[in-house]
């Protein structure tokens, strides 16, 4: 009985390892979702998030070089010529925001996704006074072994660039916009 369970577990951890190395060797990927606004009484907007490729290590080494220096004009020349992806408001929002960094991470249950660009507001009618240096727009899905899940958007998010080529998120100066009903499409 022992030996069965052992062979089962060994089998699906070897689907559930393909997949995920499957979906990071596939190209264009898209996922779908609902995005529940802060505002009070605001209908669910749909959402697509496009993943054209994930972000090499050198790519996120270099952008925490720059930040080392305190180097902003260089750092936001060299974010700004990268384009991994996007996420797309869909319906009366209409917005079309650029992902510069999109990262993969495993995880026990499956994988995060990371994709930042620059801070920005994703609500309808809201106004910024500017950007504000260092703060994030940040997509963060989490995500089973089948692709579903769930996500987070922080419009105002502090992330540190680790040496490593690794992101990860700190803190946030605004509500996260939760997002529901992640799921895989392409």
């Amino acid at each position: 009985m022992k030996r069965h369970t052992i062979q089962r577990s060994i089998v699906i951890f070897g689907l559930t390892a393909g997949i995920l190395l499957g979906l990071t060797l596939w190209g264009k990927v898209s996922f779908r979702a609902r995005m529940y606004s802060t505002i009070a009484g605001s209908p669910p907007i749909n959402v697509k998030i496009d993943i054209d490729e994930y972000s090499p290590a050198e790519d996120i080494q270099k952008l925490s070089e720059a930040l080392s220096k305190n180097d902003e004009d260089g750092f936001y020349k060299h974010l700004r010529s990268l384009g991994k992806g996007s996420i797309q408001f869909i319906g009366t929002l209409g917005l079309n925001i650029k992902l510069n960094v999109v990262q993969e991470q495993s995880t026990e249950k499956g994988i995060k996704i990371f994709g930042l660009t620059e801070s920005r507001s994703v609500e309808p009618g809201s106004t910024r006074l500017k950007n504000i240096p260092w703060r994030f727009l940040v997509v963060v899905l989490t995500l089973d072994k089948n692709f579903n899940g769930e996500g987070f958007i922080y419009e105002d998010a502090v992330v540190d660039f680790l040496p490593q080529g690794l992101l990860e998120l700190g803190s946030s100066f605004s509500a996260p916009k939760s997002l529901v009903s992640v799921r895989l499409i392409k």
